[in-house]
């Protein structure tokens, strides 16, 4: 199926930008750059049932996606992850509904392959050659796999104590790979640098409008698994925020094409973050449009560490628009939810995505959640590529050849 895409624009000036030809943010005032598609076309040339038909994948999604050659996209085989209902959770809480949205099934363990996929797919069409971005480990494995699969050079910036197992993807894809010393609040002016210096394209945190439209398809997935009913909740693990902008540009969407069985409803979004680096949790409590950044980071290696979210300004208009809830957990408290989840359900969770579910546990003791309502926590990453952040297992040693001792 062919793209509707219309036009890109500045979300603080409502200025069009090219869709034929590489475009980075320069909007003012900390302004994003969207793409808008033609949806009065699509009313009339697609139907949910072309949807349902479509490949399992966040390609179904087509034509409501940037790429105009979509049978040539840059795939890996992701999105369409599993839904998954949790009845033994909902009974340990005392809720009516919970449903877990598994990310960790993505080509590269986390849902940065949906970003990564879209736009790879669209710079290979615009021609660029090389790209260079800063990540705290996820997502510059997935760029690098991504790139690897279009023929694009990819050049990482990551965190110092990027897990290892991001470092690999990185490395063995072939990506020119640096370790960020020091501060990390210092790896995106890095990275804009090197990009004017070298003419490479920076492809950073919402720098570019594609990375967006892929994980907006987080939202679209949700929509389509319920039956085309939006949930009331949705709990997401927020670092620069451009996974939760895209899921609610993604309900808006479905609900402007008439396809959401109750058109009015309207989510409310639950930003979770760590204790140890909870910008928009403080700039939401205390009634701030944007966030200051946040100078004494104490996370675990991995996610969510966005000193200063590029996204802060949409999601926290989001957070305000829909009556939402911003919650900051431990680490110890993301670890404690991570085990819980993979004892009761089975997901293997890694501890920031985790962080939803504490997050849960939080807003079901303070009341900002009601039991009644249809939750969905998003799992934006598997625990297999967290290993080192998880305890030592609890092993039982024993010979061989000997009797396994009943219960």
């Amino acid at each position: 199926m062919k793209s509707y895409l219309l036009h890109i624009t500045c979300s603080t000036s409502d200025e069009r930008l090219p869709i034929d030809q590489p475009v980075n943010n320069t909007c003012p005032d900390g302004g994003i750059i969207e793409c808008h598609y033609d949806i009065e076309r699509m009313k009339s040339d697609v139907t949910k049932d072309d949807i349902a038909a479509g490949p399992a994948s966040l390609w179904r999604y087509a034509p409501i996606l940037p790429a105009q050659d979509p049978d040539h996209a840059v795939t890996l085989g992701e999105g369409w992850t599993p839904m998954l209902r949790a009845p033994k959770l909902e009974k340990l809480l005392g809720c009516k509904e919970i449903w877990v949205k598994d990310e960790g099934r993505n080509p590269s363990g986390t849902f940065k392959d949906r970003g990564a996929t879209v736009a790879a797919t669209r710079f290979r069409e615009l021609g660029i050659k090389t790209v260079v971005h800063n990540s705290s480990g996820n997502a510059g494995g997935s760029w690098a796999m991504y790139c690897a699969r279009a023929g694009i050079d990819c050049v990482n910036l990551l965190a110092e104590d990027s897990l290892i197992s991001s470092l690999q993807q990185s490395s063995l894809a072939g990506a020119k790979t640096y370790m960020v010393q020091g501060h990390w609040k210092h790896a995106g002016a890095m990275v804009q640098r090197a990009a004017d210096e070298h003419g490479w394209f920076n492809c950073g945190t919402l720098k570019e409008p594609y990375r967006l439209e892929g994980k907006k398809t987080m939202g679209w997935e949700i929509a389509e698994q319920l039956g085309w009913e939006l949930p009331d909740a949705v709990f997401y693990p927020t670092g620069g925020g451009v996974g939760a902008i895209g899921i609610f540009k993604a309900f808006k969407e479905a609900q402007s094409l008439g396809w959401i069985n109750d058109g009015n409803h309207k989510p409310r979004l639950v930003v979770t973050q760590y204790e140890g680096c909870a910008p928009l949790v403080k700039a939401f409590r205390e009634g701030k449009d944007e966030t200051v950044t946040w100078e004494d980071m104490n996370v675990l290696p991995g996610g969510l560490k966005s000193p200063k979210p590029p996204g802060d300004k949409e999601v926290l208009r989001t957070l305000r628009e829909t009556e939402g809830a911003a919650i900051a957990v431990s680490s110890d408290e993301s670890i404690e939810a991570a085990k819980l989840l993979i004892r009761l359900e089975g997901v293997f969770p890694c501890p920031e995505s985790a962080t939803t579910l504490a997050g849960l546990l939080r807003a079901i003791e303070d009341g900002s959640v009601n039991k009644d309502e249809r939750i969905v926590l998003m799992i934006t990453g598997s625990g297999l590529k967290s290993i080192p952040n998880f305890p030592e297992p609890d092993l039982i040693p024993i010979e061989a050849g000997t009797d396994v001792p009943g219960n």
